[in-house]
């Protein structure tokens, strides 16, 4: 199904999606006495008291979804949407290699998509021989209102892997989600899929539910600036001025899931948001550029006197967009493949930490985010163009352009159609890594840094680990609702439990080239 378009009602309002969808005339019309009764007592103008009594026991029970829901009052602590494909694989490969076999708590779980037979092929294969093996399956279908309210109401948290995010319906299972009080997750990395969630931000906190967005294996960017940020004021009083992130990884090359290169196709086309994708601020956080008298400058667009406040020069995205050196780190850096999308989401997290609990990171916080360029392109880069030429092509975790990497994927015959990707046993040596470096507002500075497995691997480890943080750590965490970040929705509860989960961390410095090595993946 293809996405939806905002709808507004009579007086222009925005009206949340799911109920747009559950709370309309064709819906009402389904349920037969509730129409019935509300004829009745137009006709009787409100003088007949059975009629009105009738009424508002079918309201009730459409208020409730009891007319049409087949919900058999089970709840499961942890439901996973769109298990048939190579996302729902890296899903059970995790819980059985990992949360699982920890055990940390007993949870509850089941399985849900459009097709149960796919999905029930999948945990089959995945499953078969262990106590697993009988995982229960609903169906669920974005254009089936109430198959998905049944679905939400099973769960205490849905983790949503129904991508590429941008051409589905996902903001009705998002709203559902918050109409029926459960936290929601998903793994999207695609801008014009996070800018349309933001508009069910304010009914997320007024609800309490946590929808949070984007908890793939690129989050530690965002965590790791949290880590930063909060030791800076924790060990010098002081805010956040700036900060980098520098990704990069090694081992076996896997390649890009067949998944992956839908979603890239979906978003090289996408032209309805290319503008707003072009802020910096896209997901909020903007900082304005002042002048020495601590004024905002503006733009003013001619003819018409409309003003926007300027992007500080220090915060926009062709600074990402070349081969540089940062001096002061000795680090020799490049364009890197999220740091367009990573960024945003650092931003958006500076912001919700000053709305949401009035404590930003920092009140002028810039972030930036590259690759690190490997090594062996080192002594080229020096050779190259000078700084501040051309805009070089971006890299991605095998150090490589995209183009590259799908050209040696396609001559090693490893190029995957959509639902299939590079299996966990052949990532057994591959590692990212994200390292970075931040300074208070005085010049104190500080680094951290994290070292995972194979991106594929972390976003499943990210996103299981997540759900299991917002439905047992709830009463530990800093904020009870909105549309969140990996960082301000999960805190430092979720760090900890990635830590448990295998990632390595290290703050006060970054790990040596010795340390660069996954963390076991776990048998099979």
């Amino acid at each position: 199904s293809g996405q939806m378009a905002p709808t507004n009602d009579d007086t222009g309002e925005y009206v949340p999606p799911f109920q747009s969808k559950y709370f309309s005339a064709d819906m009402m019309s389904k349920y037969e006495p509730l129409t019935d009764a509300i004829v009745k007592v137009e006709q009787s103008e409100g003088q007949d008291a059975g009629a009105f009594v009738a009424f508002e026991e079918h309201w009730a029970k459409f208020m409730d979804f009891s007319w049409c829901s087949q919900w058999d009052g089970k709840k499961y602590d942890i439901i996973f949407y769109g298990m048939s494909g190579y996302t729902g694989y890296l899903m059970m490969e995790y819980l059985k290699r990992n949360a699982l076999r920890k055990r940390k708590e007993d949870f509850t779980f089941a399985f849900a998509g459009r097709s149960v037979a796919k999905v029930a092929e999948m945990r089959d294969r995945e499953f078969v021989g262990t106590e697993w093996a009988d995982t229960p399956i609903l169906t669920a279908s974005f254009d089936d209102v109430v198959s998905i309210i049944d679905m939400v109401k099973s769960a205490h948290v849905i983790v949503n892997c129904a991508g590429p995010y941008m051409l589905t319906e996902g903001e009705v299972l998002i709203d559902a989600c918050i109409w029926c009080k459960t936290d929601y997750i998903d793994i999207s990395m695609e801008l014009p899929w996070s800018m349309r969630t933001q508009e069910l931000h304010r009914y997320a906190v007024e609800a309490g539910v946590m929808i949070v967005p984007s908890c793939a294996g690129n989050a530690y960017s965002d965590l790791g600036v949290m880590m930063l940020a909060k030791k800076i004021q924790e060990d010098y009083g002081e805010g956040t001025r700036n900060a980098v992130c520098y990704c990069s990884g090694g081992g076996t090359a896997c390649g890009p899931s067949g998944g992956t290169l839908r979603t890239r196709a979906a978003l090289g086309s996408d032209r309805s948001s290319e503008h707003a994708r072009g802020d910096p601020f896209a997901l909020g956080g903007f900082i304005p550029q002042v002048d020495r008298n601590g004024f905002k400058i503006v733009d003013v667009q001619p003819g018409t006197g409309f003003v926007t406040p300027k992007t500080r020069e220090e915060d926009r995205d062709i600074h990402m967009t070349k081969v540089t050196e940062d001096r002061k780190l000795g680090v020799w850096r490049a364009p890197y493949v999220h740091s367009f999308f990573d960024t945003r989401v650092v931003r958006r997290s500076n912001m919700l930490q000053a709305d949401l609990g009035d404590r930003p990171y920092g009140m002028a916080l810039n972030f930036m985010e590259y690759a690190m360029l490997p090594p062996e392109h080192i002594a080229a880069a020096r050779r190259g163009p000078k700084e501040g030429d051309e805009p070089a092509k971006p890299i991605g975790q095998y150090g490589m352009t995209l183009e590259d990497e799908e050209t040696v994927f396609k001559s090693n015959g490893a190029e995957y159609k959509e639902g299939d990707g590079p299996a966990i046993a052949d990532m057994s040596d591959t590692w990212s890594g994200f390292f970075l470096h931040a300074e208070s507002d005085n010049g104190s500075q500080l680094q951290c840094s994290f070292i995972g497995s194979d991106r594929y691997y972390e976003t499943a480890r990210l996103a299981v680990e997540a759900a299991l943080t917002l439905r047992f750590d709830r009463q530990k965490l800093p904020y009870r609702g909105g549309v969140l970040t990996p960082s301000v929705a999960g805190s430092t509860c979720l760090v900890e439990r990635l830590l448990e989960s295998g990632v390595k961390f290290k703050m006060g410095g970054w790990h040596e080239p010795s340390e660069m090595a996954p963390p076991d993946v776990g048998g099979s």
